[in-house]
């Protein structure tokens, strides 16, 4: 379970603009072009669209969670939860959140709930995200297989 000043919540339409300012904050990548600041804007839109509309197309049924820490938005989840297979499909944190142990706490609730259900989680992690890969690992998570430029993981049913 999640501590006290934490809360996992449905994403509603209200958190459209965390949403957007928490993918900008993923999309380092793109910022470090030499484009003027609102064609980064537009680009980091543009990708965010993309990405959203493969999320769905890939998994139609994923539930999209916020993360509040003392009542203010701190990251999102997206889960698929079809089956006995769960699928991580995202999670992200704001960077200035990062570290603090909120992912963790965050990983224990989604672990509880698929411990209840006797659901296995799987997710993938780019090779290049070392601080997600200790966390993912720290949880119980071991990798299955990738390719060059990720990891998949599984945290296996109880």
């Amino acid at each position: 379970m999640l501590p006290p000043s934490m809360l996992l919540r449905p994403a509603l339409d209200a958190d459209a603009a965390f949403l957007q300012a928490l993918y900008a904050s993923t999309r380092e990548d793109l910022r470090l072009l030499p484009l003027p600041p609102a064609q980064v804007g537009q680009l980091i839109a543009m990708q965010q669209r993309i990405h959203e509309d493969g999320r769905r197309a890939a998994w139609p049924h994923a539930e999209v969670m916020i993360l509040e820490q003392d009542g203010v938005a701190a990251g999102k989840a997206v889960l698929d939860t079809m089956g006995s297979d769960w699928r991580l499909v995202e999670l992200a944190l704001l960077p200035a959140l990062r570290g603090r142990g909120l992912g963790a706490a965050l990983l224990a609730a989604l672990q509880a709930r698929a411990r209840a259900h006797g659901a296995s989680i799987g997710l993938a992690v780019l090779r290049s995200n070392a601080p997600a890969l200790r966390l993912y690992q720290r949880a119980g998570f071991v990798i299955t297989g990738g390719n060059e430029l990720q990891h998949q993981m599984v945290w296996p049913a109880p």
